[in-house]
């Protein structure tokens, strides 16, 4: 089979022949960057003279395509996203059951760590499978090799507005509910429930008049309000930077109380500290300075 490479400065991404029916797969990238970049992707998939200058042969990848196929173990079509570079890098999938005749989404995981994410992602689906607010769990595999997890495609609508709505307030507190393991409090007394982690508008996707929530790597119990501080914080540090993180907050103050006196808990602050505190060792962890700052600012103004 043929595969044709669309590279970037981070990663690069592979593409089979598609037909009109499986152009969803080109959805594995969104075009970003300067002119040129956005220019070049769109030639790239409009014209097949552009796309046969990087026709790369099965047997020539740089990655393990096979192993892949193996994992899956069906008739299909893939496209490939290599991921960023690192100890989390994955390869990201968007496929074709030629059975079925239905779109899926796969994640393949090979390094300790991405492996241990994939891993956990694959416990949340299970966990939550009734609920409706994740796709469908299809297939997993976990081995010593890889960790390979299938779900159902969703191809779903962005939130439209950024604020945080009734219904990512309901969502939050549809999570409250569950856990991943048996601790209900953490060694301060804070209440633990079942957190996304990443709980931010491009997570989210509005599907069928339901929300459904997508990558859930991250996700652990944690104490109540992560997710919400999480979606307010975030999309501050996005959209406007210059504002600290405490005035978001207090902007946001009657809902935050709504939520916790859903949970019964008078004073949300220990479970504030406690977010901020989190938040801050993994930003630095990660090596992201600015977003450190604010969150190491607002644990000590909590302290």
């Amino acid at each position: 089979m043929t595969f044709y490479r669309f590279k970037t400065f981070t990663t690069s991404y592979y593409f089979p022949k598609l037909n009109a029916e499986q152009l969803y797969m080109y959805g594995l990238y969104s075009a970003y960057g300067g002119i040129l970049s956005k220019l070049y992707w769109k030639l790239f998939r409009k014209w097949r003279i552009v796309r046969k200058a990087t026709a790369i042969k099965d047997n020539n990848l740089d990655f393990p395509y096979q192993l892949i196929k193996e994992a899956d173990g069906t008739d299909c079509l893939m496209s490939f996203n290599m991921g960023s570079p690192g100890v989390e890098q994955k390869i990201s999938i968007l496929g074709y059951d030629n059975q079925k005749h239905t779109p899926f989404f796969a994640k393949f995981s090979q390094k300790p760590i991405a492996k241990k994410l994939t891993k956990n992602e694959i416990d949340i689906y299970k966990i939550l499978k009734e609920t409706q607010l994740t796709p469908q769990l299809l297939d997993c595999k976990v081995c010593e090799e890889y960790v390979y997890l299938k779900a159902e495609y969703i191809k779903g609508e962005r939130p439209k507005s950024k604020k945080v709505t009734p219904e990512i307030l309901m969502l939050c507190l549809e999570l409250k509910d569950y856990h991943l393991t048996t601790e209900k409090s953490n060694k301060n007394g804070l209440q633990l429930t079942l957190s996304h982690g990443d709980f931010c508008p491009w997570n989210i996707l509005m599907y069928k008049n339901r929300i459904k929530l997508i990558d859930w790597e991250l996700a652990k119990d944690r104490p109540l309000g992560f997710d919400l501080f999480t979606y307010i914080c975030q999309v501050s540090l996005l959209f406007n930077p210059e504002n600290e993180l405490l005035q978001v907050i207090d902007k946001h103050s009657a809902l935050i109380k709504q939520y916790f006196t859903a949970c019964g808990v008078k004073d949300y602050l220990p479970y504030l500290k406690a977010f901020a505190t989190e938040k801050a060792s993994y930003e630095k962890n990660k090596g992201n300075e600015k977003a450190f700052e604010k969150y190491h600012r607002l644990e000590i103004i909590l302290s």
